[in-house]
């Protein structure tokens, strides 16, 4: 039906995805998206998590924030925590501060939506399921400390960076199970990166366990959803949006 709107005439969501090809994030955003919300994105120049295309990444994602918001975006969403956190952590949020003060529009990080997921859910205990090859599993401790949780176990999918869009669609419900049978005291689930697919695992997770699911994605849709002024109860996809 043809209204005469645009087609984010409820909200434009503006977000900086780290892989150079990007696949994963707007198929998954447009699963949860209430009507008129629509995605902005740039992709950056991830491909194999250097730290020169961190550098570089940061950069373009400075760009692309102050073009999202000449473009009209509601919202701005600057994704992946390694580029959240290159000019350090200490400097994270006045880097959200003055971009806001700059471009005059909500800003978030992908690292500060996490943050603040966790501490509305009350995550403490987690059990971690993510993408990449166990070399990572390190990286999921220091994050969780920094989210003021603990990680009593991780399983890892073992994916390239750049393939982690073809992993299939139960993988983190598998991977899930077998972490919660390892760790049943575990009070959440995590799924970090938001480009490998998830979102339907959530739901099912939280019925089964009783536990808390939090995954990037869902936590990075969750905060730009309210900064743009969208405060609509999704069904279906975890406690976060229902709830909060």
């Amino acid at each position: 039906m043809i209204r005469g709107d645009k087609y984010g005439y409820r909200a434009r969501i503006g977000y900086t995805s780290p892989p150079l090809t990007s696949e994963v994030f707007p198929y998954e955003f447009y699963k949860l998206a209430p009507d008129g919300v629509t995605l902005v994105i740039t992709t950056l120049a991830i491909t194999v998590r250097s730290a020169a295309e961190v550098d570089q990444s940061y950069d373009i994602s400075m760009k692309a924030a102050e073009q999202m918001a000449e473009a009209g975006c509601d919202a701005i969403v600057l994704g992946g925590v390694p580029i959240n956190l290159a000019k350090g952590a200490a400097n994270a949020a006045q880097i959200i501060k003055d971009l806001e003060q700059k471009l005059g529009i909500p800003v978030a990080t992908s690292a500060s939506a996490q943050k603040e997921a966790f501490a509305r859910l009350g995550c403490r205990k987690l059990v971690v399921a993510h993408p990449y090859k166990d070399d990572d599993n390190h990286r999921f401790d220091d994050y969780a400390q920094k989210f003021g949780a603990s990680v009593l176990g991780t399983r890892a999918w073992g994916s390239a960076f750049n393939r982690i869009g073809a992993i299939p669609d139960d993988a983190a419900l598998k991977m899930a199970r077998e972490l919660m049978k390892a760790h049943p005291d575990a009070d959440t689930i995590m799924f970090p990166s938001p480009h490998w697919p998830v979102i339907n695992a959530i739901e099912p997770l939280e019925k089964e366990f009783g536990v808390t699911v939090m995954s990037s994605i869902q936590a990075i849709l969750w905060q730009a959803f309210r900064l743009a002024g969208i405060k609509d109860s999704l069904s279906g996809y975890g406690r976060l949006f229902k709830d909060f």
